[in-house]
């Protein structure tokens, strides 16, 4: 049985909203490119939050700090003592904290076993404008609805318990009131950005991050939906779908029906998350050690990823490992923030990049032709134990630590590295560049 709450908002258009509840949760977001069930169900392998999602009953949490996560207030199946799953281990809940006006919910595990690592919460500053990425485990995309031979979008189809990833752009905020605060709002756009989706039945709980100071933060806990929608009153109670255009719809329940007029413009329909930044007093003081960047040495990084079978065996998670086979050692992947377990060869880009092996390239700098290698490190403060040595050498064999060194703070946990050869090309026509990585713990 599907477990509905209606509540109109203050923005351009006043949509009735629905709760993501259900006695069964769902499968994932749904998207406006494809209805394929196969869609990002594994890591989108650029560290944005799908390494802090996990599971309690079937809904998503996401831990914020060395006892607690975060997930949705409304979802009532939960009970203290129930397990969260996370990576394939289980913590037991023994507390549970509910907001007084908002609808998230702070849940406290047993403190024998603590969260390795937990997500950063974002401070709100870049909330706004940015592409998130949001994470669920909703429904599949359904069948087409269209309106006088226009397609509108889609049904809410059927759920297989998958978790899956997307994007959308966080347009603004609404208020929810005395009862729910203050809330991210995303639209479901036609021909939107790569990955646009929308969320539906059983995403409640999940996590919308964006990027902000080089890390993805937490910004929002999923909450509700646009709808119900109907064509016309021959419909009745309407149903639940993700529109990217409602214009000519009606939107409510029961009795209270509004026609949304037709438009030259898509009038999308939209999807809203408890704001994190809106909440950061209640949550830091609610949750001991939360508002902070993790310290973050190999093993706490592992649990983001393998499970504690794969981490008990070296050969797969171990550091001279390359679980992933794209010729990266888990190492080098822990170093350079790359995903272990996303087959990939990422190089870090110039100047701004926030993940990726070193770059390696020619550059003219004062007329002269030179070497120069960029590259990320973890800062020792933040429990690395890792050492970075660059190198250059004129013939594979010979390597030397020289060059000018210039270090670019990112945030708490990362700086950008980047060394110019004291040799020039006119000095030495051949050479070569590497990063030498050493782990001391």
């Amino acid at each position: 049985m599907l477990s509905i709450s209606q509540m109109s908002f203050s923005r351009p258009l006043a949509i009735a909203c629905s709760l993501l509840l259900g006695a069964n949760p769902g499968a994932a977001v749904m998207f406006w490119e494809t209805a394929s069930t196969t869609h990002n169900t594994s890591t989108p392998g650029d560290n944005s939050g799908w390494q802090y999602e996990g599971t309690l009953d079937g809904y998503l949490g996401v831990p914020i700090a060395p006892h607690f996560f975060i997930s949705a207030k409304h979802i009532v199946e939960h009970n203290v003592g129930d397990v969260f799953h996370f990576h394939g281990d289980t913590y037991t809940t023994i507390a549970s904290y509910s907001s007084p006006n908002t609808d998230l919910r702070i849940w406290e595990v047993d403190h024998a076993k603590p969260f390795p690592t937990f997500a950063p919460l974002s401070s709100g500053v870049n909330d706004i404008g940015a592409v998130a990425a949001v994470y669920g485990k909703g429904t599949q995309r359904g069948t087409a609805l269209t309106h006088n031979s226009e397609l509108k979008g889609w049904l809410w189809g059927p759920g297989d318990g998958v978790q899956r990833w997307g994007r959308n752009v966080v347009v603004g905020t609404v208020d929810g009131g005395a009862s729910y605060g203050q809330l991210l709002y995303c639209d479901f756009n036609r021909n939107g950005i790569a990955h646009e989706c929308h969320l539906s039945l059983g995403d409640s709980g999940g996590g919308l991050f964006v990027l902000e100071g080089g890390l993805w933060r937490l910004a929002g806990i999923h909450f509700s939906v646009d709808g119900y929608f109907r064509r016309d009153s021959s419909e009745g109670g309407g149903y639940l779908a993700a529109l990217f255009d409602c214009g000519g719809m009606e939107v409510g329940s029961g009795n209270s029906w509004t026609l949304i007029p037709e438009d030259v413009d898509d009038v999308p329909s939209s999807f809203y998350s408890s704001r994190i930044s809106a909440s950061l007093a209640w949550i830091t003081s609610t949750a001991t050690g939360s508002g902070v960047v993790a310290t973050e040495n190999f093993a706490a990084w592992q649990k983001l990823y393998f499970t504690p079978a794969q981490i008990a065996d070296t050969s797969l998670s171990g550091p001279l490992a390359d679980f992933d086979k794209d010729g990266i050692l888990n190492l080098l992947e822990y170093a350079f923030h790359l995903d272990p377990i996303f087959n990939e060869q990422k190089t870090l880009d110039a100047a701004t990049g926030f993940r990726g092996l070193p770059l390696v390239r020619k550059e003219t700098i004062n007329d002269e032709e030179r070497l120069t290698i960029e590259f990320l490190r973890r800062k020792n403060s933040n429990g690395a134990a890792l050492t970075y040595v660059h190198e250059f050498s004129p013939d594979l064999t010979d390597w030397q630590s020289v060059g000018t060194v210039d270090v670019t703070s990112i945030n708490d946990r990362w700086e950008r590295v980047k060394v110019i050869d004291s040799v020039t090309r006119a000095q030495s026509p051949r050479r070569f560049g590497r990063v030498r990585v050493t782990m001391t713990e």
